[in-house]
């Protein structure tokens, strides 16, 4: 059976087959916070900067400090996916650095990007566009999760140190899309079929 690629992703984070109603209804409302989440970020947008960054709430795990730089040092981009108004980051992770400029983004999950390679993501192999492991100058120092608050009139940036591994970043990764799930909104699919054609725990008898 076919399963557009929301469904099919969301057997994996839900950890239940692509078939169920409870999949099903999250697919469903995902396309509609996705209408949602464009809907508040336009109006989020439309601030001028002093009054944006009011409207951040900047919260670090492991009690590290959100030191994303000196405006003059060479940035290296922050990891994040699909979650509430992720194309906000840049310009946010700039308001919130005191940078002159907006910080570039890496998008982990891109499964057609042209370096988008094989890992083992929610217990499957999924496609995901890791970091190139020669540049590691280039290497996310953080992991971002940008989602709206509640009320739509406000964001939590959540910020992940990152050790430098693979794992780490999908940790990081995979720890934000289960606490926001109903705002990750990746319209490609990850996984090249559904959990219960994937995972033994889930596979149909």
């Amino acid at each position: 059976m076919e399963f557009e690629p929301r469904r099919l992703n969301f057997s994996f984070v839900l950890h239940e087959p692509a078939s169920s109603e409870l999949v099903g209804a999250f697919a469903a409302r995902s396309h509609a916070e996705a209408r949602r989440i464009h809907r508040a970020a336009r109006r989020l947008a439309a601030l001028p900067d002093p009054a944006l960054r009011e409207r951040i709430v900047v919260l670090t795990e492991a009690g590290a400090a959100p030191n994303l730089g000196e405006p003059g040092e060479a940035q290296a981009p922050v990891a994040t996916v699909h979650l509430g108004p992720w194309w906000l980051l840049p310009r946010v992770l700039g308001l919130v650095a005191s940078a002159a400029r907006p910080r570039p983004i890496h998008l982990l999950d891109q499964p057609t990007a042209p370096t988008a390679r094989p890992v083992t993501f929610f217990r499957a192999t999924a496609r995901l566009h890791l970091p190139d492991p020669a540049a590691q100058e280039h290497r996310p120092a953080w992991f971002a999760a940008l989602v709206l608050r509640p009320g739509g009139d406000s964001l939590l940036l959540r910020l992940t140190p990152l050790p430098g591994s693979d794992a780490a970043l999908l940790a990081a990764a995979e720890r934000a899309i289960r606490a926001y799930v109903e705002q990750w909104t990746c319209a490609e699919a990850l996984w090249d079929g559904p959990a219960e054609a994937r995972l033994p725990e889930l596979a149909m008898s």
